[in-house]
């Protein structure tokens, strides 16, 4: 239940705010692991982020459930860009298609639906993240 709840919460400015936390992060190898942040790391971000938005007061579980979801997005997007007929909306951040092309690029990547009336403004920011 708090989880559902703390999904809510989120909106465009915390998940913007949490990938420049995170890149920021990103260069500093004390706080990197072989697959990703360590637990230092996750201490340091949920700081960071916790200091750059005070009423938010998101859990480093909380931080890293979102991280986790954007990477998903971000890595869905960047497969779909690649499939044969799909175009991109770099303004958008959005996927271009066919209703029956795109109907079948969310079948072979589930996390594009969420993405398809409002893209993925964020997709640019993630590439840096995580490319």
């Amino acid at each position: 239940m708090a989880d559902e709840a703390s999904r809510e919460n989120w909106n465009f400015l915390y998940e913007k705010g949490l990938i420049e936390v995170l890149t920021e992060h990103k260069v500093d190898t004390r706080f990197k692991g072989q697959n990703g942040w360590n637990s230092d790391g996750w201490r340091s971000i949920t700081c960071k982020f916790n200091e750059k938005f005070p009423s938010a007061h998101f859990t480093k579980k909380q931080l890293q459930d979102k991280e986790k979801d954007l990477k998903a997005s971000y890595k869905a997007i960047s497969n779909a860009k690649n499939e044969s007929g799909i175009g991109w909306n770099e303004t958008m951040g959005m996927i271009l298609a066919e209703p029956d092309l795109w109907e079948k690029c969310a079948r072979k990547f589930p996390k594009l639906k969420k993405h398809r009336k409002n893209g993925f403004p964020l997709f640019r920011s993630c590439e840096a993240l995580y490319e």
